[in-house]
């Protein structure tokens, strides 16, 4: 059977989009991205300056017609003004662009794992309830919520701290005086970019097959991890020294496993963290 390729928009296309491109298969995709100021961008995109918070936004989605959407912006600030206009406000002009949309197929919004905001010893996972404790996370769940109002049209991407080639701070900080490390050794969990964004095309090529997507992925490695450890092992993998390192407490963060993702069989590159910085410091 042959399988008519779909127009996909990703709204807020900056790094995690423009990976979904490299990784995207042209004969199935035909990919639009919205930005507010255009950026060199693949030849397989077309791109548009467009800021989903200006009204035009909704005309020139209806202009593309997509049938499917990755919501993917980033707040310019961390302010709650920011966090409102950027989450709330731009996926609601995205909505209501959707619901004018006669062949829409399904929306997947990039949130993130700061909607966790609970302190607790348990591993927390997409099954857990998520409890904000501050502005973002706030912003981000009243998001998640406009997407559920399209139902099985929507799927919520919980993404933990995503790291890859363009996206070096932990390498950066590995580098400096331990003396400028954080005072707290606190857990962590991240997700590298290339398996985040070929995440996001393998529910999408579901979507052309009509094959089942949940509503809900936490999209982590599944491995949480000290971040004091993380910084040491660069900091041996860069040939620097480690032997006055002095471990603070465990004292917060808190660790994430994602039970759906699992389920869907789909494979990370990059399992853990010694895997993905590896390949960055080679």
């Amino acid at each position: 059977m042959e399988i008519k390729s779909l127009k996909v928009l990703i709204v807020g296309c900056g790094q995690l989009g423009f990976t979904v491109v490299k990784n995207s298969d042209s004969d199935l995709f035909k990919l639009y991205g919205f930005s507010r100021s255009l950026k060199k961008s693949p030849p397989s995109i077309e791109m548009h300056q467009v800021d989903i918070l200006k009204t035009e936004a909704i005309n020139v989605i209806k202009s593309i017609k997509p049938e499917i959407i990755i919501y993917a912006v980033s707040a310019d600030s961390q302010s709650i003004e920011s966090y409102q206009d950027h989450y709330v406000t731009g996926l609601k002009k995205t909505y209501e662009a959707i619901l004018m949309l006669d062949h829409f197929k399904h929306l997947f919004f990039v949130s993130s794992t700061r909607v966790y905001g609970q302190k607790t010893t348990r591993i927390l996972s997409e099954l857990d309830i998520a409890e904000p404790s501050d502005y973002g996370g706030e912003a981000l769940l009243k998001a998640e919520m406009i997407a559920r109002q399209l139902k099985d049209k929507a799927t919520i991407l919980r993404l933990s701290g995503i790291y890859g080639p363009n996206r070096t701070r932990m390498i950066q900080l590995a580098q400096s005086n331990p003396a400028n490390w954080p005072a707290n050794n606190n857990w962590s969990n991240r997700i590298h970019e290339e398996d985040a964004a070929r995440f996001i095309i393998f529910l999408m090529k579901r979507t052309l097959t009509k094959e089942p997507i949940e509503t809900l992925y936490l999209v982590t490695d599944g491995e949480p991890t000290k971040q004091y450890d993380v910084l040491i092992w660069i900091r041996k993998r860069l040939q620097l020294a480690t032997d006055t390192i002095e471990l603070p407490f465990l004292e917060g963060g808190k660790r994430l496993q994602s039970v759906l993702l699992k389920q869907t069989g789909f494979i990370l590159n990059y399992p853990d963290f010694t895997h993905g910085y590896q390949a960055m410091i080679d």
